[in-house]
């Protein structure tokens, strides 16, 4: 199987569309590195293939992308125009919702899924990862409380319901990322810090999720089921539950530092706990479910092309697993 290395100028770009953003101190110059990180990410969705998915992916991000950042522009300039204390709160209600459709959170998350179907594994994990950079970013700054605690909770429960009975492995990714965002923008809402360790702690089980999902060629739950090499399933499977918080590993701590910040808002952590609950149920099913079945008959096995490949990531798995121990000790 071949690794798709995006063309470097389009990397560069993005690259820079973010930086832009995340060190301007304009609202023209944030809008200006969003659209420079947008018409960057375009090509790379297409991925100079003739692909009907991609094509599609390309066209569905571009539009909302595009309605978002107006949004943002318009509303920035009729701030910039008229500035006073209530066009000041209808400036952040406005910039909020905008940021909240960038991101893809509940309930302007409709794009989300859709998109990252279309995708390469390289392209998901961007889209997963380093999409999000920016506007998390702006929104910290900018963010009206009701309209972010109210997307965070609809993330959470939308995230945990839609991914209930999904088969694609990368929907599957797209509602864990709804659903994590909720608990981001919580701990945004109740305290702006501890939000940063949460997603880098993100970015680094989606970087392992999206390896082990390329490394094993899987695109859908059957095919797990037709994975022969035990060790191969048990690799997927940490990887899974770690991203999904089962204590103890690494992905269970970010969870942890939240529930020890939300202690004071009992029914924001009641929804986020509950909805986090249904996500690791089904993470388990698929987990439990394909390592009881068994088929006498393989129609399909994957090799790996080296072995420095299962070696890779055998130790990330390794951090995923035991990752939690050292910063329990540090955190404590």
């Amino acid at each position: 199987m071949n690794l798709y290395f995006p063309p470097f100028i389009y990397s560069f770009f993005l690259v820079l569309g973010t930086l832009i953003s995340i060190s301007s101190s304009s609202l023209f110059g944030m809008w200006m590195g969003l659209e420079v990180n947008l018409m960057s990410f375009i090509p790379l969705i297409i991925n100079l293939e003739n692909n009907k998915k991609s094509s599609e992916a390309a066209i569905k991000y571009f539009l909302v992308q595009a309605i978002a950042s107006s949004v943002f522009i318009f509303s920035s300039l009729v701030f910039f125009v008229y500035s006073g204390n209530f066009i000041s709160e209808g400036f952040n209600f406005i910039v909020s919702l905008a940021l909240l459709t960038k991101l893809g959170m509940a309930p302007l998350h409709f794009w989300f899924p859709e998109v990252i179907d279309g995708l390469n594994w390289i392209n998901s994990l961007v889209l997963l990862t380093w999409q999000k950079i920016s506007p998390l970013i702006i929104l910290s700054m900018f963010f009206n409380p009701k309209i972010l605690i109210f997307g965070s909770l609809a993330s959470a429960i939308t995230g945990a319901i839609s991914g209930f009975n999904q088969t694609s492995f990368r929907k599957i990714l797209a509602f864990s990322s709804i659903s994590h965002l909720g608990w981001m923008g919580s701990l945004m809402y109740m305290n702006q810090g501890l939000w940063v360790n949460y997603f880098l702690i993100y970015i680094l089980t989606s970087f392992i999720m999206c390896m082990s999902f390329w490394y094993f060629s899987l695109s859908y739950i059957s095919q797990l089921s037709l994975v022969k090499d035990l060790k191969n399933k048990f690799v997927v499977f940490i990887n899974i539950l770690s991203l999904g918080g089962l204590p103890p590993l690494l992905g269970f701590f970010p969870k942890l530092t939240a529930i020890l910040a939300l202690m004071k808002n009992i029914p924001v952590l009641s929804v986020l706990i509950f909805s986090s609950l249904i996500t690791l149920y089904f993470y388990t099913r698929i987990c439990s479910s394909t390592f009881t079945l068994f088929i006498q008959n393989l129609l399909w096995v994957y090799k790996l092309n080296s072995k420095k490949n299962f070696y890779f990531l055998s130790f990330l798995t390794l951090i995923s697993a035991f990752g939690i121990f050292p910063v329990l000790y540090i955190f404590m």
